[in-house]
């Protein structure tokens, strides 16, 4: 009635069907490859909100800097404004400091002949004698 073959056809058949319905019902209903998917899902929407948040940040301070920039080139506008009416509206005298200089540093609003010293990094000596208590040497 049957061959061998058939039979042996039939086996396999079965065998590699049940196999793969084994597997679908092992990926779809274990608990570990549910949380496996859940986990992945955060991770994705948690990358989308980082990506989200990169982009906000660079806008945020991309305008940021446009509007330093617009008020870098304000202060300079009104710095000229400044600058020409002082020198349309005030009489010039030799003995006095232009009243304002220039933005890049070329002018100086210093009174002649006064010097400016660096800070001292340290204090002046006192006359007080703790000095010396601090340079004889102590008794072991």
């Amino acid at each position: 009635m049957f061959s061998a073959s058939a039979f042996w056809l039939t086996a396999v058949g079965c065998l590699l069907a049940g196999g793969a319905i084994g597997w679908l019902l092992r990926i779809f209903l274990d608990p570990s490859e549910q949380k496996l998917r859940d986990a992945e899902t955060r991770l994705r929407a948690s990358e989308a909100a980082l990506e989200d948040y990169r982009k906000q940040v660079t806008e945020h301070f991309r305008g940021t800097a446009d509007r330093v920039n617009r008020l870098t080139e304000d202060y300079r506008d009104l710095h000229a404004h400044l600058a020409q009416g002082a020198m349309g509206l005030c009489t010039p005298s030799t003995s006095e400091a232009p009243l304002l200089t220039s933005l890049s540093g070329s002018g100086s609003r210093l009174v002649s002949g006064a010097t400016i010293n660096p800070p001292l990094d340290y204090a002046p000596p006192a006359d007080d004698g703790a000095q010396d208590e601090l340079d004889r040497p102590r008794d072991l």
